[in-house]
């Protein structure tokens, strides 16, 4: 269940709407092959816009590599998908809903509202109020307990472990905390709500979401509908829906594309659609979220005039994205069934879209350039690090690759693909930290006294070399593998277990890379010839793995 970065954009008030219309706008198949990438499974896309429904979608069989995948006709029932935590949105509107009947309040609390059910450890978690809970703010972590195994807690915690966990609580502060998402605090939410009226999530959704509005392919047990479940996969592997009990209000639901479209659709609509008032409650901000805001658990990207609200999804074998643009009335979709599918890449490319920048280029010398190298780091973790190579500009997020971008005035850079930019802070001559924008949203750092890396792109051609599929030469255990791409002259690696991650040069050591993980590295062996033959993964001893036939 999903939390992770929307990828995001950059200044209306500055380059303003003739940008954006000058933008290309993406048709449903084209979006939906984005999102599946190279990878097995299927991606449903469905875009309301101007009235009209657009929809598309594709499938890619296991085994046939990168072959390009094949649209399906529309015709019958509508593939299901998991859509993760998507299903917050349903828990707020229910949360919504009860607060405009006056049947609870954003400031009732858990003491208040369990009270005789739950025995609290901690004063500071009794007193947590509704209002935290739905703005991820409540101070309580991602997850309950000591974590081993996260997804199986999701799939396994039922009502009575999340009660005991709630019990034996402890947080070091009070609430309100900086937001901090947590699956766990909505799966509260949704136990409150269970509790004030009697009945089982899944059936208060039907009640009052679902049925109202003649969605039928949305709910938690499909029932005999369950052949209409797409297979999920994680990578090239197969891999296991999620059903859930306890976080079921948190990430339980599965639907179709054409139905998430209707639920979008009767959001914008507000209090004169069929959903009436509490449709306008949910999008209404009550916080601040990680460079935007958040209404009843629905993010809140861009300014006023040009809003966007957007939730997104992740199980074991699924991807979904959900996004409402009320200045256009349009809604988009976007359903994949292969968790480590490049949903996040065809979003980036639509936030581009929305929230365009400026790519018109001014020349800078490297001397200009030379003092924004470093690492800048917001308030909630996030660390950008800033680096030049051949005479440009690139930027990087923990778990990304280096991006280059374009000056565009002298303390300002953009990357118009990903619609992101830039802007440094001074103190006299002296640069003290950057604002990023993307998406909407909106990112201050301040510089830290951190090294740069010397290298972070490899020259032309170079990575090229490293591409290719490693497997361990274990005949009795586990298959494990390896990939390797080129991602703009820097390599990105996945293993059996584990999706894409970068890896960056070690300076001087000749064909070492390093991962994110200062535990992890990778050794490539050649051979005679000059040619990659093997790698070696250095993580708590070795692991070698031999390249494929290309």
């Amino acid at each position: 269940m999903m939390r992770r970065l929307a990828a995001a954009a950059v200044g209306l008030c500055l380059f303003g709407a003739a940008l954006a219309q000058s933008q290309p706008v993406a048709d449903p198949e084209s979006m939906a092959r984005e999102a599946l990438g190279s990878e097995p499974g299927w991606a449903s896309v469905a875009l309301w816009r101007q009235g009209q429904l657009a929809q598309a979608t594709v499938r890619r069989d296991p085994g046939t590599g990168g072959a390009q995948a094949e649209r399906l006709a529309v015709s019958g029932p509508a593939p299901l998908f998991e859509i993760g935590s998507i299903s917050k949105l349903f828990t707020g509107l229910l949360l919504a809903q009860a607060v405009e009947r006056g049947e609870l309040s954003l400031d009732d609390t858990l003491g208040q509202l369990l009270r005789g059910t739950v025995d609290f450890a901690s004063g500071r978690v009794a007193a947590i109020s509704l209002r935290q809970l739905v703005t991820h703010s409540s101070c309580l972590p991602r997850q309950f307990g000591n974590v081993r195994d996260f997804e199986a807690q999701i799939r396994d915690a039922d009502r009575v472990d999340l009660l005991l966990a709630l019990e034996r609580q402890q947080i070091d502060a009070t609430a309100p905390c900086p937001a901090l998402y947590s699956n766990y605090g909505i799966a509260l939410l949704a136990e409150v709500l269970v509790r004030r009226y009697d009945k089982p999530w899944e059936l208060l959704v039907r009640e009052r979401i679902t049925e109202p509005l003649a969605m039928r392919d949305t709910r938690v047990q499909l029932g005999d509908q369950a052949d209409r479940l797409v297979p999920a996969f994680s990578g090239p592997s197969s891999a296991s829906a999620w059903p859930m009990k306890a976080f079921a209000g948190a990430g339980g639901l599965r639907a179709s594309a054409q139905d998430m479209v209707v639920f979008g659709r009767a959001l914008l609509q507000g209090r004169a659609g069929p959903l009436g008032p509490a449709a306008e409650r949910l999008l209404t901000p009550l916080g601040t979220y990680e460079g935007r805001e958040i209404g009843y658990a629905v993010f809140i990207h861009g300014p006023p005039e040009r809003r966007t609200y957007s939730h997104d999804g992740l199980t074991g074998g699924y991807r979904a994205l959900l996004t409402l643009s009320p200045d256009n009335g349009e809604v988009l979709v976007a359903l994949v069934s292969n968790r480590q599918a490049p949903l996040s890449a065809m979003a980036q490319a639509w936030w581009a879209r929305r929230y365009p920048v400026s790519d018109r280029a001014i020349d800078l010398p490297p001397s200009a350039l030379a003092p924004l190298a470093g690492v800048y780091r917001a308030d909630n973790g996030l660390a950008l690090t800033v680096t030049l190579d051949d005479g440009r500009l690139y930027v990087r997020s923990r778990g990304g690759v280096f991006r280059a971008y374009i000056a565009v005035a002298p303390d300002s850079f953009t990357r118009p693909a990903g619609g992101a930019r830039v802007d440094f802070a001074r103190e006299g001559t002296r640069v003290t930290g950057l604002t990023l924008e993307q998406a909407g949203n909106r990112f201050r750092t301040t510089r830290t006294t951190q090294p740069v890396p010397e290298q972070v792109v490899l020259r032309a051609g170079a990575a090229q070399a490293f591409v290719g599929h490693f497997v361990v030469a274990n005949a009795s255990g586990p298959k494990i593998a390896f990939d390797v791409r080129d991602e703009h002259g820097q390599l990105m690696v996945r293993s059996t277990r584990f999706p894409w991650e970068p890896v960056l040069p070690i300076p001087g050591q000749v064909d070492r890379f390093r991962y994110d993980n200062p535990e992890a590295e990778l050794q490539f062996e050649r051979d005679v010839s000059g040619r990659v033959v093997a790698l070696v993964l250095h993580q708590r001893g070795t692991l070698r793995a031999l390249r494929t036939p290309d």
